[in-house]
């Protein structure tokens, strides 16, 4: 209700209720008796304590409308800021997806290229020396292929693990044949594989496995093998021959390692 309609209704009930004390006072040309008078504006009273009801029910209803247009106005703002921000988000996925999908295509082209090397290396040739034209190398004496030997092993076992695989190199081209040959082997491929050599250890210990297939090492030769596979490709390689010590080796404690990753990798 407006300020017009609220006046023009206070002015209605007031006329309405001169009207009344007037035709009453008029009617039978009697006098007006005091309680009349007393009840009329007992009536009018009312009348105007009831349009002042309706006068501040009017205004409380329009607080309330100007605060649901304000909330309106409110929620409309921040549901385009909403909208910014799902649209911001969205570009950024899409920003990221294109930088995985290029990444993605990075390793497996890496990959592709460490299994290629790895292939290219297993069909290398062993080199080996080469004694001079007619002399025969002299028999080895097997104190000095001890010593030699010893010498290597007190470098690995003090972690010295450049030095140690550069003594058992040393040692395979002097002894070839000696009866220290596949430990020297064993731990130079151990070596390379502590000092993250991945792809040569691989080598190293799949040459190893293949010239001392009885050796008691070769289960923890092929465990190392996939170890070093998990880490320049793909695990289903790794796996591969996890299940080949398992299979061919379930006692052995390479065994017990093997089942350990494949459980990892299994998750």
């Amino acid at each position: 209700m407006n300020v017009n309609n609220k006046k023009f209704f206070t002015a209605f009930i007031f006329i309405a209720a001169v009207s009344l004390i007037f035709s009453v006072a008029l009617a039978g040309c009697a006098p007006v008796e005091p309680d009349v008078i007393h009840n009329l504006k007992a009536q009018v009273k009312k009348l105007n304590e009831r349009t002042t009801e309706l006068s501040q029910s009017d205004t409380e209803l329009e607080n309330k409308l100007s605060q649901m247009q304000l909330n309106l106005a409110n929620s409309g703002v921040q549901i385009s800021d909403l909208e910014a921000k799902v649209s911001d988000i969205n570009g950024k996925y899409e920003v990221e997806s294109h930088n995985l999908g290029l990444l993605q295509k990075n390793f497996e082209a890496y990959r592709v290229m460490v299994n290629k090397e790895l292939v290219r290396l297993l069909k290398l040739p062993e080199s080996g020396p080469v004694p001079a034209a007619g002399k025969q190398p002299a028999a080895p004496k097997i104190s000095s292929q001890e010593t030699v030997f010893k010498k290597a092993m007190l470098l690995y076992n003090n972690k010295n693990f450049a030095a140690s695989a550069s003594a058992f190199s040393g040692f395979l081209d002097k002894y070839p044949q000696s009866s220290y040959a596949a430990e020297a082997m064993f731990y130079k491929a151990e070596a390379n594989f502590n000092l993250k050599k991945y792809p040569v250890s691989i080598l190293e210990f799949h040459k190893f496995s293949q010239i001392y297939p009885k050796n008691a090492n070769v289960p923890m030769a092929i465990y190392f093998q996939g170890i070093g596979f998990l880490k320049v490709s793909d695990p289903s390689d790794a796996s591969i021959l996890f299940r080949q010590v398992i299979a061919k080796y379930p006692d052995s404690e390479a065994a017990r390692l093997s089942k350990k990753e494949l459980g990892r990798l299994s998750r």
